[in-house]
């Protein structure tokens, strides 16, 4: 994916001069960046996990930023992914397990965690395996895990997605609804701000990342078994036009979840928080704050 910068793009983002450092856990040393005010004593550190292929440096910079006026934002890059080191996780479990290793290491007994797509897996995992480390949940075009009531994605998504290198299009019709090739741009320009760049995933890594996501929606592990025990607050955006976790997904979550909220966003796809990075990062912050003010109180 590759795009000139047009002079609508060119602002200043924090989170694109953030600088990448890293925690070593065991053998595994993790990449990671942090932007935001210092964490005051009312508020909680919120960890971001990516999504399949996804690195440090593909988040969006309009979206951590506006989350990152507010929140301490941890971006977290798991084994071999990017400038991590170590050995590509094999399962879900195993990648909550490494994220949970993470947040320790870097001394916080308590975060919030904010997932997309796969990352959204993850979140679920490290809530129920780690209900003490985990204070809340937001997930973002995300799923429940496979059971006879899920709607499957599209054929043609994982063909895409597994795409060497993605064409404007590939991303459009991954992250975007039909239509939107406008805010597609922007956030492709907003995307190619940062210089210092993540090396690409691997193909080991990706093969990795593809079959464990099989596995989870496919029901082989059963996760979605689990969903009653994530008793955690959690917050689940969508898109109504999203091509791999079509909307009754998000309901089948709603219906499990024993504390959750949704926010369907209209004409908007897989990556809602792409195409209105400053809509749905207020959602998040509201989402956030009101549970801060609860605790308080």
């Amino acid at each position: 994916m590759s795009s000139s910068v047009s002079d609508r793009a060119v602002q200043s983002y924090r989170s694109v001069e953030v600088e990448t450092q890293y925690v070593e856990v065991g053998d595994v040393r993790y990449a990671y960046r942090e932007l935001g005010p210092e964490r005051p004593a009312d508020t909680t550190p919120l960890v971001f996990l990516h999504r399949f292929r996804g690195t440090l440096d593909d988040w969006d910079p309009a979206f951590v930023d506006t989350v990152a006026e507010h929140r301490h934002v941890i971006l977290f890059s798991d084994a071999a992914v990017g400038s991590s080191t170590g050995s590509p996780a094999t399962s879900v479990d195993q990648k909550a397990q490494n994220a949970a290793s993470f947040v320790r290491a870097l001394g916080h007994g308590v975060v919030d965690v904010l997932g997309f797509s796969m990352g959204g897996f993850v979140a679920q995992a490290i809530a129920v395996q780690e209900p003490a480390l985990v204070r809340k949940v937001v997930l973002i075009g995300s799923g429940p895990g496979g059971n006879p009531e899920t709607d499957p994605h599209t054929d043609i998504v994982f063909e895409i997605a597994l795409k060497p290198e993605y064409a404007f299009e590939d991303v459009r019709y991954l992250f975007f609804a039909e239509g939107r090739e406008t805010e597609t741009q922007a956030y492709i320009e907003r995307n190619s701000l940062r210089t210092d760049r993540e090396p690409v995933v691997t193909a080991e890594t990706i093969q990795a990342m593809a079959g464990l996501i099989m596995d989870f929606m496919g029901g082989k592990t059963g996760h979605y078994s689990t969903l009653a025990e994530l008793r955690q607050p959690t917050l689940i955006i969508n898109g109504d036009d999203d091509h791999f976790f079509p909307v009754k997904n998000q309901w089948l979550l709603l219906r499990e979840l024993p504390d959750a909220q949704l926010a369907i966003y209209p004409q908007a796809g897989h990556a809602p928080h792409q195409q209105h990075p400053e809509a749905v990062a207020a959602q998040v912050n509201r989402f956030l704050e009101s549970r801060d003010l609860e605790a308080s109180r």
